[in-house]
């Protein structure tokens, strides 16, 4: 029998994501009377290649793209605008099965694990507790340019997701932003309803109560699941994802549950932890040092983008202490967190400037 050909479109491959969030980004631009082609030509990009939702973006670049697009439009929550358009849709196959899924549980721990089908510069991530469950969206890098406005376009569209499967009677216990609060709180307001806004949040998330995650996926047709199923099988014959790579996604969303332990991420892959340990080495790396390099991402990523406290970060990431934290942090930066974070902020001033 012959090998099945290749898919007709490119995978995102690491640091890349499908254009598809941002495809809308041209009509908008055009909404506010700026001419996309001009906006777009020092970036090497034409508004055709946003015609096929498949076609990958560096996410960085993404990330450039929206920033400019605020600046031309004066439009301080553009990122909120691009998310309000999206759905699962947006999210390409992996968006597709989770809307025949039998239940919202499945639907997004599906969503979860085929995500780098679709993104490969962040990942979404599920906190699931008795009472509450939290869904939220990191960011591998820290110092993304435009990550306030991605974080607010990502929960948009966790939003119009969690509707999409249970219906618009969902209400969330809050909506979580990591940058600080608007000056226009009222475009938030309007498009979250009477959500109650958290902002200075440690994640860019939805929290709502744990009992809808057993609600019936409305409309899924099984059937066309399968289908999707299979088509996502063919398609990973394709990715190029490393093991080292998925480990360090699932470490990025288990850091503040406090469940970030071998035990846990060995549970994850629901295999031994002797096996998981075999294969991150065969990857060139361990659980250590791939623990220690989220611990410092994240910490970056907090201390760039949100007002976190100091003793707060340091709770997050697991440390015992402030101390311990200082200690760790300038071993990996040369300075404690709170110099690093003054020192960020004045360059990346100067870089936006």
């Amino acid at each position: 029998m012959a090998d099945k050909t290749p898919p007709q479109f490119p995978l995102p491959q690491k640091g890349e994501i499908r254009i598809a969030p941002i495809a809308v980004v041209p009509d908008l631009l055009r909404e506010f009377g700026v001419a996309p082609g001009p906006l777009l030509k020092p970036f090497g990009l034409v508004e055709d290649y946003f015609h096929n939702p498949d076609n990958p973006i560096p996410y960085e670049l993404m990330g450039r793209i929206i920033v400019a697009a605020t600046r031309a439009t004066g439009c301080a929550h553009f990122g909120l605008l691009i998310g309000q358009r999206g759905n699962a849709s947006t999210l390409g196959a992996p968006g597709f099965l989770l809307r025949h899924a039998p239940d919202v549980v499945t639907a997004l721990n599906e969503v979860i694990t085929n995500i780098d089908l679709h993104d490969r510069g962040a990942a979404p991530f599920i906190q699931v507790g008795d009472e509450s469950t939290l869904l939220g969206y990191t960011i591998h890098l820290p110092g993304i340019e435009g990550a306030e406005q991605i974080g607010d376009g990502a929960v948009a569209i966790m939003w119009n997701i969690m509707r999409g499967l249970c219906g618009p009677e969902w209400q969330p216990l809050e909506v979580c932003f990591r940058h600080d609060v608007p000056a226009d709180l009222g475009a938030y307001r309007r498009f979250f309803f009477q959500a109650p806004l958290r902002f200075n949040a440690p994640h860019n998330a939805v929290l709502f109560p744990t009992a809808w995650l057993a609600r019936p996926v409305q409309l899924a047709d099984p059937a066309l699941r399968q289908h999707l199923l299979q088509h996502i099988e063919d398609m990973r014959r394709y990715s190029n994802q490393d093991f080292r790579e998925k480990a360090y996604q699932v470490l990025l969303f288990m850091l503040g549950s406090q469940r970030c332990t071998v035990d846990e991420l060995a549970r994850h892959f629901s295999i031994h932890q002797r096996t998981l340990n075999r294969r991150l080495k065969d990857s060139g790396t361990s659980f250590r040092e791939l623990y220690t390099e989220a611990r410092h991402q994240t910490a970056r990523q907090l201390l760039c983008d949100t007002r976190s406290g100091i003793e707060t970060i340091a709770s997050l990431l697991g440390f015992s202490d402030t101390t311990a934290f200082n200690r760790a942090f300038a071993r990996w930066e040369g300075v404690p967190p709170a110099q690093w974070r003054r020192r960020s902020r004045t360059d990346g001033g100067q870089d936006r400037a």
